[in-house]
């Protein structure tokens, strides 16, 4: 059994470059579960936008090609500022010359959002797509509250910085082209891999001749292979809390700002808020949007950390929270579970899935409600009994999920259900 993949994060033999926060982490991790699978042959081909040209990687049953996308001509980049159909084009093209090449049996999409899904109106052989997110659910948080119209959003871009407010107009029209690709792409295929209730809905939606394959989300192998778990601090009149992820608006690092200072100016607790993978300069745009300081309220900004390095930050705090307002199935939640952490999240996309019948509803908070949010906090904080059984739930459901023996049997199984076609 041959099975080529297609994506576009980066794949390394070399295991250094293939960690990350968001989306590197759990595609490694499934591919060092995918390599493990008997009688399988795997292939995987990624888009490589840097100018260093990559080489072709192979190791026993594992081949790693990389499509190297170098397009630095002034005509070039004026093109992609426009429009990807350029890039879909050649990219369409390179990688059905890998599939000419590797003959597989099989190809294995990850995302919705990107072009490779087109690739099923080329080939005879299944073409499955590995559900992350949808495109059109980003694109529909794009405008939080405070930048409720386009031109709000532009608005200050326009009086300072014309380039800049370029750029959001184009980034704008872009989102626009790949909502509709994506559209194409969930109508058009017919075999999706999902792991929550929301992303089977939406692709039902969309298509109701769909076949769906349930495939649970692979985690870092540093989380796998902890053997710490998550215990209550001492109690005493701090806050530690813990977001995980790339300081983008759809994370709802406004609403983390703003929770911030309501609990430090209603509550006498001392708020100690880490913000893993953000910045001073990403956490500058929405200190003016909220006009809160986040060094005032007890933001800080901890920026990259490897994995080991989180687990020690998030074994430190009181609880994860997770404050996006765009989500399936996301990492850092999963991984929070899986260290045993009490976690409050917002209730978007596939988040509720993840977590068992008996959890606390009241931990999975409206969007953008900083006030009840900041309650939620409080009340958890305070009550260490609470703290412990959610603790032990999400341990528990995160354990028997993200078993890599299972996980395996699961795309094992749906590989050889989708050969057989």
């Amino acid at each position: 059994m041959k099975v080529l993949w297609f994506s576009v994060t980066p794949i390394s033999l070399n295991a250094k470059e293939n960690t990350g926060i968001e989306g590197k982490g759990w595609i490694s991790s499934l591919l060092r579960i995918a390599v493990g699978i008997e009688d399988l042959e795997l292939v995987v081909a990624y888009e490589n936008y840097s100018p260093h040209r990559k080489e072709i990687e192979e190791a026993g049953r594992l081949k790693i090609i990389p499509i190297n996308i170098c397009r630095y001509g002034k005509r070039q980049i004026i093109k992609d500022m426009m429009t990807y159909r350029e890039v879909d084009e050649f990219i369409i093209s390179e990688s059905l010359k890998i599939v000419e090449e590797n003959k597989p049996d099989l190809i294995h999409v990850f995302g919705s959002e990107w072009c490779f899904g087109l690739l099923a109106k080329y080939v005879k052989i299944p073409v499955v797509i590995h559900i992350q997110g949808f495109w059109s659910q980003i694109r529909n948080s794009l405008l939080l509250p405070g930048q409720s119209s386009l031109f709000d959003r532009l608005k200050p871009e326009l009086l300072t910085h014309p380039l800049g407010f370029f750029a959001r107009y184009q980034y704008y029209n872009l989102s626009l082209e790949r909502h509709r690709r994506e559209e194409e792409i969930l109508r058009s295929n017919r075999y999706f891999m999902c792991r929550t209730r929301w992303d089977q809905a939406v692709v039902r939606f969309y298509n109701k001749n769909a076949q769906i394959f349930h495939v649970d989300e692979a985690l870092r192998h540093e989380f796998i292979n902890c053997k710490k778990r998550w215990k209550p601090r001492v109690a005493d009149r701090q806050i530690v809390l813990t977001t995980i992820g790339a300081c983008y608006s759809i994370k709802g690092p406004d609403v983390v700002l703003k929770t911030a200072k309501l609990i430090r100016e209603n509550t006498d607790f001392k708020v100690k808020w880490k913000w893993i993978g953000g910045t001073d300069d990403d956490i500058r745009e929405f200190e003016k949007l909220t006009k809160v300081k986040a060094c005032e309220v007890g933001l800080k900004m901890m920026g990259s950390m490897n994995a080991t390095e989180m687990i020690q930050e998030m074994l430190g705090s009181d609880m994860y929270v997770h404050t996006s307002y765009s989500d399936n199935s996301p990492n850092a939640v999963c991984e929070a579970q899986f260290l045993g952490m009490p976690v409050i999240a917002t209730d978007t996309g596939g988040v509720v899935s993840l977590f068992s019948e008996q959890y606390d509803k009241d931990m999975i908070v409206p969007m953008n409600d900083p006030f009840y949010l900041a309650s939620k906090i409080i009340e958890l904080r305070e009550d260490s009994t609470k703290a412990r059984s959610l603790a032990d739930d999400n341990w528990n459901v995160a354990h028997q999920r993200h078993d890599e023996k299972k996980i395996s049997e699961q795309l094992k199984e749906t590989y050889l259900r989708l050969c057989a076609l």
